[in-house]
């Protein structure tokens, strides 16, 4: 049985500093995204209830369907083939993440983590869209990705103008979600369902083995799930920010010990992030390698 060493990554604005559902909203609607997202905002508030008017509807259900809205008016579905035509070449990755990617990877193939037959793998779980983001980086070395996803019919009235249903929308609580399946290995097999109750030793990927790396609120739950089983957590933030503006974003992450390290998302091969990441893969080495002495 291998031991898996997991690196799950959130995608806009910790693998790029752009929002990538932003990106193909202005591109479908020609406008600038602002407007759209106010609108969702608005929708969320509870109209119902002036007690409870603070508890707020999930976004990714209202903004996925909005989003299908558009699409079906401009008669394209949202697909892999769109994505790759219009939107795709429009995603710029920070400088150096495909190469930073590899070289966490390639630590596997290092005899000390062969001899342990320790692999890492990385995944992204995002609340972007999961087929858009397939696109956007190598898949050699992306083992999944978790993320809003459409399935594309045809509409009853009209074959030639196809409908975007929303399938699987991913939020906060969703990303707690994705993490269970990464570690119980459900991702990929049908036998392993998520609520399966798995003994720590038989898990995929023990918590203690994964690091959780995220920039915003949606990434909280699942960096204070990750921590909190004893895995370890990692909060970036975009340097041409302006300094106000990462405070306040990062003030919830910051806050309970949500993460091991707060650094900026600079991903050339001597930063404090990848030497961080390396570091822990050489600490779960090194675990292995004491439990070997272990009576």
């Amino acid at each position: 049985m291998k031991n898996n060493i997991a690196i799950v990554w959130d995608f806009d604005g910790t693998l790029t500093p752009q929002d990538s559902t932003s990106v193909t909203i202005d591109i479908l609607t020609q406008e600038k995204s602002k407007d759209f997202w106010d609108n969702v905002k608005k929708l969320k508030k509870s109209k119902n209830n002036l007690e409870i008017e603070n508890i707020l509807a999930s976004d990714a259900p209202i903004w996925m369907y909005a989003l299908s809205r558009i699409a079906f008016i401009n008669k394209v579905p949202l697909n892999s083939e769109f994505f790759k035509k219009f939107v795709k070449d429009k995603i710029i990755l920070y400088p150096n993440v495909e190469n930073a990617l590899k070289k966490i990877k390639d630590l596997g193939h290092q005899d000390r983590f062969k001899k342990q037959n320790i692999e890492i793998h990385h995944f992204i779980v995002t609340a972007g869209l999961k087929d858009l983001i397939e696109l956007c980086i190598s898949d050699d070395l992306i083992k999944c990705v978790f993320g809003c996803r459409y399935e594309i019919i045809d509409t009853y009235s009209d074959k030639d103008i196809p409908e975007s249903i929303p399938v699987f929308c991913m939020d906060e609580t969703m990303k707690t979600r994705a993490v269970f399946e990464i570690c119980k290995g459900s991702f990929q097999s049908d036998n392993i369902k998520v609520n399966n109750k798995i003994e720590n030793s038989n898990l995929w990927c023990q918590f203690e083995n994964l690091i959780y790396i995220g920039d915003g609120p949606t990434d909280i739950p699942a960096l204070s799930l990750t921590r909190d089983r004893g895995g370890f957590g990692i909060a970036l933030y975009d340097p041409k920010e302006k300094t106000d503006k990462i405070k306040h974003r990062l003030k919830d992450l910051s806050l309970d010990k949500r993460t091991d390290l707060i650094t900026e998302a600079n991903f050339s091969l001597d930063s404090e992030l990848l030497k961080y990441i390396e570091n822990r893969c050489v600490q779960i080495l090194q675990k292995f390698e004491a439990n070997k002495f272990s009576i």
